[in-house]
Order: structure tokens, then C-alpha cells, then sequence
């Protein structure tokens, strides 16, 4: 279990991968949808699946937190999907939507956003606490 620390950054890339996963498919097996419209859903969520992924890789493969490739690449991740939820989840509410797609997708909006500032935030936490007099961090 110690390769998943930071656990919020773990649980991060496994809640975007659990809520990512299959929405490819989904996108691809709408007939509604034209391809160009297939491609522009299909961008954001290659994007999500392959940062978690990569940051799931790095924690398996034991990858130093502390390394600024590994911070940058979850910041950016927690960023984007911030991002994305902040401009997406307004346009699903105010969509003819049934009750039902809103809330869940509002349930999704929130969940990702938590995860993803938990993530953010659980990489500051040890340069933080290790900055403080007579603190020991095992890292």
C-alpha cells in the first residue's frame, strides 16, 4: 500500500479512471452524434483516462512525489478536471436534462472536484509540514 501514497492522488486516478472508463464506448455508440462531435467528447476523456493511468503507473512504479514531473503531472491533471467540471457541469444543468442525468452528473462534478483538490493539495502537504522546526517527514 506504500507505492499508492499519496493516497488522495491514488484515489484520484482511480475515481477518474471508475467515472472515464467507459465513456469512449458511450461517446462512440451514441447514433445521435455525428463524428466530429464523436471526436470533441472523445478528447477531454482520452485525456483524463491516460493522466490516470500514467499517474497510476508512477505509483506503482514507486516514482519520487517529491520529483517536479510527478507534481506538474497531477496539478495539471486536478487542474483540468476542475477546469472541465467548471465549465461543463453549469452547461449540463441548464441543458434539457432529465432530473435524473443532472444529478448524477452533478454527483460526478463534485466527487471529481474533491478528489482532484485532495490530490492537489495532498502534494503540498509534506514540503509544508517539513518546512516546520523540529518536524521529521518520512517521505
Amino acid at each position: 500500500m506504500e507505492r499508492l501514497r499519496p493516497y488522495p492522488v491514488a484515489a484520484f486516478a482511480a475515481l477518474t479512471l471508475l467515472i472515464w472508463g467507459n465513456r469512449i464506448w458511450l461517446a462512440w455508440t451514441n447514433d445521435e452524434d455525428t463524428v466530429a462531435e464523436k471526436l470533441v467528447w472523445s478528447t477531454p476523456i482520452t485525456l483524463f483516462v491516460l493522466a490516470a493511468v500514467a499517474v497510476v503507473v508512477l505509483l506503482l512504479r514507486g516514482t519520487d512525489r517529491t520529483a517536479p514531473s510527478f507534481r506538474l503531472l497531477v496539478r495539471a491533471f486536478a487542474g483540468g478536471t476542475v477546469v472541465f467540471w467548471a465549465i461543463r457541469a453549469p452547461m449540463i444543468l441548464l441543458a434539457d436534462h432529465g432530473v435524473a442525468f443532472k444529478v448524477v452528473h452533478a454527483v460526478l462534478a463534485i466527487a471529481s472536484v474533491v478528489a482532484a483538490v485532495a490530490a492537489w493539495r495532498s502534494l503540498e502537504w509534506p514540503a509544508a509540514v517539513a518546512s516546520r522546526p523540529g518536524v521529521l517527514v518520512d517521505r
